[in-house]
């Protein structure tokens, strides 16, 4: 039961739309969202991630071969 309730928040994530605007305001938000710089923002959004990655990964495999 316990896994369930994890789960259930990812997933309301996952089904729910990526902007949440009334119809008048919505071209609006997509356009401040999806402009020139989304590649970018995104970039700097992930940068993060991908260092984690790159210092964790091997250290995962250093950790396996001993």
């Amino acid at each position: 039961m316990r896994r369930l309730n994890t789960l259930t928040l990812p997933a309301a994530l996952f089904a729910s739309s990526a902007v949440s605007a009334c119809e008048t305001c919505r071209p609006a938000v997509e356009a401040g969202i999806f402009n020139e710089h989304f590649w970018g923002r995104l970039a700097i959004t992930l940068l993060p991630f991908a260092v984690v990655l790159c210092v964790v990964a091997p250290l995962h495999f250093l950790g396996r071969e001993r």
